[in-house]
């Protein structure tokens, strides 16, 4: 009679929920023993186990797993269970190597062992101890703490939930506690390794008692517990600028300059279930130096050079889908809108010229200083209506049919934020997003409330 093989997954299964597979393990583990005496000695190595070991030993476990688990299944042997273990170390699979390691430290010397199983069984219970110390665990509380509960992570039931719980590390465990005449609660967990965390579940009853203590009230629905237990209030200053190439202002004229406008800001986030939303005030310098422009297919002694100092304001709402890469990374998603005010600050336009007269780089010409100033530019420096004021003044409104902005539109789509939570109340967010104006970019720091 041969000692139970190790049961696991094939590669084919790895990283779902790992109930069915360790409800099975548990059950071999606990109806085998692994610890039968009087066992007749196990049978020499096939050649499953051979190609399984020596794929193991290459680093293939991917292709090593379905052969050791196929030949422990013919024949047990601790060499091979412990190459199934390790692979499952490799894959990532703790809790599986851990159950592995665990039945092989129990189990009791064979005189047909070799000297590979020896070994495999002599460093079973230091490896189990170790990979004990890698699996987070659950330290669970439940409240009224005299209840008879019953305990299961990922269906499987736990026997002693008083105990620190084991669950996979870096996936999310669904904790579901439920007691007779109390309403299930369902928490959910994710875990880093050697992570600890403390977890209160208080339960509530589904048939309270009438005064008299006679009759009973029908179960109430209990939302679920909630997947996310970030404080749902942040406050943040961040710092956001637009990058407008040249080509963005040549969608509406001619010549521009590669710019980038600088702003600061307070945001406040209110985190919902999957999305977070975001209003903002955010200040923007609009400040642009001497630059050509004019309007397209317009004749050369239209060029202009442009100058703003203008500041604005915008308030904007930004609404932003979650989506949880792991414990401290997740990408939002969405889109802002929102306006603006031009509050100080103002747009000058001075009419320009060819210094030689002749036409080519409107980089290089010259600011006019009035009509005809200087002698002989009149075709450039001219007195018509629509220019008689482009000599350096502030230029009007838009309603007035100038070019200086008041009020605006703000309207981010898409736009992206990479946020990264180093503790559970700090979040650095890096932004990304396409505007009316050009490609923002910016970076937020976040306090949770």
């Amino acid at each position: 009679m041969h000692a139970a093989p190790v049961v696991s997954r094939s590669a084919g299964e790895r990283r779902p929920i790992r109930g069915s597979a360790l409800s099975a393990l548990s059950a071999l583990l606990l109806v085998s023993g692994w610890a039968l005496t009087g066992s007749a000695a196990p049978k020499g190595a096939g050649k499953p186990a051979k190609s399984g070991l020596d794929l193991a030993k290459s680093g293939d476990c991917v292709a090593a797993v379905p052969l050791l688990e196929r030949a422990e299944a013919e024949a047990h042997r601790p060499a091979t269970a412990a190459a199934l273990a390790d692979c499952h170390v490799a894959l990532g699979e703790l809790l599986l190597a851990h159950e592995i390691y665990a039945a092989l430290a129990a189990e009791p010397a064979d005189r047909a062992w070799d000297a590979a199983d020896k070994a495999a069984s002599a460093r079973a219970r230091k490896t189990a101890a170790d990979l004990d110390a890698r699996i987070p665990k659950v330290l669970l509380t439940v409240e009224p703490a005299d209840l008879d509960v019953e305990v299961r992570v990922a269906g499987v039931r736990v026997h002693d939930p008083s105990e620190p719980i084991r669950v996979p590390p870096d996936e999310k465990a669904e904790i579901v506690v439920s007691a007779k005449g109390y309403a299930t609660q369902t928490s959910t967990v994710l875990l880093t390794e050697r992570e600890q965390k403390k977890l209160r579940v208080v339960l509530e009853p589904t048939t309270p008692p009438k005064k008299d203590g006679s009759g009973t009230k029908e179960p109430k629905d209990k939302p679920p517990a909630p997947l996310d237990e970030s404080p749902k209030h942040w406050l943040g200053a961040r710092f956001r600028g637009l990058f407008i190439p040249t080509f963005v202002m040549n969608i509406v004229g001619e010549g521009g300059t590669t710019t980038y406008l600088p702003g600061v800001g307070v945001t406040y986030t209110a985190r919902l279930s999957v999305v977070d939303i975001e209003p903002s005030v955010t200040f923007t310098s609009y400040n642009l130096g001497p630059t050509p422009f004019k309007p397209r297919d317009t004749p050369d002694t239209e060029w202009e050079i442009v100058e703003s100092d203008l500041w604005g304001v915008t308030a904007s709402l930004d609404i932003l889908y979650r989506i949880p890469v792991s414990k401290i990374f997740e990408v939002r998603i969405g889109a802002g809108f929102g306006i603006g005010y031009a509050f100080a600050g103002d747009l000058y336009r001075w009419q320009s010229y060819p210094e030689d007269g002749q036409p080519g780089d409107p980089s290089t010409y010259k600011k006019c200083n009035g009509p005809n100033d200087p002698a002989g530019t009149f075709r450039y420096c001219n007195q018509l209506d629509k220019d008689a004021d482009r000599y350096g003044a502030p230029d009007a409104t838009w309603g007035d049919g100038g070019a200086r902005p008041v009020v605006y539109p703000w309207l981010s789509l898409p736009q992206i934020s990479f946020s990264f939570r180093p503790i559970e109340r700090l979040a650095v967010d890096l932004e990304l997003g396409a505007t009316l104006n050009g490609v923002l970019t910016g970076t937020a720091i976040r306090i949770g409330l």
